[in-house]
């Protein structure tokens, strides 16, 4: 088992936190080189933005899909918790605790509890 797979109900946060801090750098470093290079203060930064702007930019081709494909799951989980029918809980219960055993922690805790609350699982 390997690092991301040892995080597991941690993976959401942990993606989301990446996912800013590379688009933060991805965006710092180009703003340098697009309207700070030709400054004469900022004219020594540019090597370090255009090194930056590839770290942030692979880092972002790693950490975004994650988060994307995670925040889905967790956006799918709370729109189920908002149905009020229960023929369409039924339905789609099965894609609800996919969803809440791949994101775990709080998100499957919340998730068995409100299918406890529902009756459609058994405590």
């Amino acid at each position: 088992m390997g690092w991301w797979d040892n995080q597991h109900g941690r993976q959401l946060r942990i993606s989301g936190t990446a996912t800013f801090a590379f688009a933060l750098l991805t965006t710092m470093s180009a703003v340098q080189l697009l309207f700070l290079q030709d400054n004469a203060e900022y004219q020594e930064y540019t090597g370090a933005s255009i090194v930056l702007i590839v770290i942030g930019a692979l880092g972002l081709a790693v950490s975004a899909p994650a988060f994307l494909n995670l925040n889905s799951k967790a956006t799918l989980l709370q729109s189920l918790m908002q149905l009020k029918s229960m023929s369409e809980l039924r339905k789609h219960k099965a894609d609800g605790d996919e969803a809440a055993t791949t994101l775990g922690g709080g998100h499957q805790e919340a998730w068995n509890s409100f299918l406890q609350e529902k009756g459609l699982k058994k405590r």
